[in-house]
């Protein structure tokens, strides 16, 4: 949260007073670097996946999943899809592997579930749905009961596709934008 705080030359000469470290400084220089270093590769990877627009914006399965992506996906941190409909969730694995080549180790899954609910059997379910083994996994959110009574008695919880690949989720935000600036035109 204050990576973008630029600390003052005597900011820098007193902390080294206090810690006694010569090197304090070039190691703050170093990080500092690295931040700027990380900034310029974010930056390369989303022009070039605003440039691939062109190219694939006549490819439906890749539209789609973009669109999709854009109202459903993780938006920080994490490459993610979170829902309870088994077509919608097969689709995006399909866009997963073949729009974003997601390597297969890469692909895990959690789930939300109520208490009641048999984790396991849910578990195979969805693992039937997205293709992933049991293995890939993770532990279950497990929602206690309330007061009220479930309707939908063949709810099987809800799977959230993970993806941790941070330069993916650059080359997605790249791909919505230039979208947009292929469609809306630039913003102003």
């Amino acid at each position: 949260w204050c990576k973008e705080i630029e600390l003052t030359p005597e900011q820098l000469d007193r902390l080294d007073r206090l810690y006694r470290i010569g090197s304090y400084r070039n190691r703050l220089l170093g990080s500092k670097a690295t931040q700027r270093r990380r900034a310029e590769e974010i930056e390369a990877i989303k022009v070039k996946a605003h440039e691939e627009v062109t190219q694939l914006r006549n490819n439906e399965l890749w539209l789609t999943g973009l669109m999709l992506y854009w109202a459903e996906g993780g938006k920080t941190h994490q490459v993610g899809v979170s829902n309870s409909d088994p077509r919608l969730v097969t689709f995006m694995m399909k866009w997963f592997r073949e729009c974003c080549r997601v390597p297969e180790a890469k692909l895990k899954a959690y789930l939300n579930i109520h208490s009641g609910q048999d984790d396991i059997s849910v578990k195979e379910f969805w693992s039937r749905v997205t293709g992933l083994p049991l293995s890939q996994f993770g532990k279950s959110y497990v929602k206690k009961e309330g007061t009220g009574h479930r309707k939908n008695r063949p709810y099987r919880g809800t799977v959230r596709i993970s993806i941790c690949d941070t330069n993916l989720l650059w080359t997605i935000h790249g791909w919505i934008q230039g979208y947009c600036d292929v469609v809306l035109g630039p913003l102003a």
